[in-house]
């Protein structure tokens, strides 16, 4: 299984603190900053994804649902600064959702638990 991370965020420092703590935790980013471009990734190509609700051109929960259209389990979280109820709980019917920038700590923890979860290794603590 592919240990790549879908990372979509259209604020470039969200995006960038965010890829920056997943390549230290050694995994593989794929990073795009819009709904068109992270609707176009191949979802069988990567482990989890990671979201921010507005994409600028377009809402998460739309690349949620085209990802989970090419990979029924796909793991697929949200980090975002957004605090809309709706919008929140359209997101939490894909994954969980975390608090940009507070829990980006926790976001990581669910990203290596996915991932480890997917490569067999779920003896692991993290």
């Amino acid at each position: 299984m592919s240990q790549r991370v879908l990372i979509a965020d259209d604020s470039p420092v969200a995006r960038i603190a965010l890829v920056r703590r997943v390549r230290a935790a050694g995994f593989e980013v794929v990073e795009r900053d819009s709904c068109a471009s992270a609707s176009a990734v191949d979802a069988s190509t990567i482990a989890c994804a990671v979201l921010d609700f507005d994409l600028g051109d377009g809402f998460g929960v739309d690349v949620a649902a085209r990802l989970r259209a090419g990979e029924a389990t796909l793991p697929i979280a949200f980090f975002t600064s957004a605090n809309d109820d709706d919008v929140t709980r359209r997101a939490a019917a894909f994954g969980p959702v975390f608090a940009k920038p507070d829990e980006l700590d926790a976001a990581i923890d669910w990203i290596q638990r996915m991932i480890h979860r997917e490569t067999g290794r779920q003896g692991e603590i993290f």
